[in-house]
């Protein structure tokens, strides 16, 4: 087995004492990501710790991700495997802890001392980034709040249409509509929301 860099021990060090934050707020740990289902049901919370990679500007450093996935928009996509935990790259909203507490990504430097950098981070959470998840708890505060902390891809329109749509077929069928009407700069995502309508049954040229 290959010894570990001190790196990957420090990253381990940091994210053990911040798991013994999280851990009492309801968030389960598989690697480097926890995961906790927020009060209404089907909405996952998603904290991920990301290393540098080695050939990269940023390698011996680390920054931690935020990220809020709702079910039933995971669910629409056919190549997903049917799961309980889930990984950043699925969330419909991420944003870096980093970015909610200076304004901009800041990658910590692992050669320094982890106790002060697990503080650091812990710290982060309870400034910013449990008032990031709070904020996100529910369907309504989401459709709400979606894009607040620029956290939103440019499809947020089409995700808000499809939660919606999961619990008031009408309106998430108008709002997926008025998404359809709207411009595209990639034709390839126009052809997809053409399948998806397709696939979901919803009539694209009603008004």
């Amino acid at each position: 087995m290959a010894e570990k860099s001190k790196y990957v021990i420090a990253l381990d060090q940091i994210q053990s004492k911040v798991y013994e934050f999280l851990k009492p707020l309801g968030f389960r740990k598989k690697g480097r990501t926890f995961n906790r289902e927020a009060n209404e049901k089907g909405i996952f919370q998603v904290v991920s710790f990301h290393a540098g990679p080695y050939t990269s500007s940023v390698y011996g450093k680390f920054n931690v991700g935020l990220g809020v996935l709702i079910k039933e928009l995971y669910d629409l996509v056919e190549w997903h495997e049917p799961t309980n935990f889930y990984q950043s790259g699925y969330c419909q909203a991420s944003q870096s802890l980093s970015f909610l507490l200076y304004g901009k990504g800041v990658w910590w430097d692992l050669s320094g001392d982890p106790e002060e950098l697990a503080k650091t981070v812990i710290d982060g959470f309870k400034s910013a980034g449990l008032f990031y998840f709070a904020v996100y708890d529910t369907r309504a505060k989401f459709r709400e709040s979606y894009g607040r902390f620029g956290d939103a891809p440019p499809r947020a329109k089409l995700d808000i249409a499809l939660m919606v749509r999961h619990t008031d077929r009408d309106e998430g069928d108008r709002l997926f509509r008025e998404y359809y009407a709207g411009e595209f700069i990639n034709p390839d995502h126009r052809g997809y929301v053409e399948e998806l309508a397709a696939r979901l049954g919803i009539p694209l040229n009603e008004g």
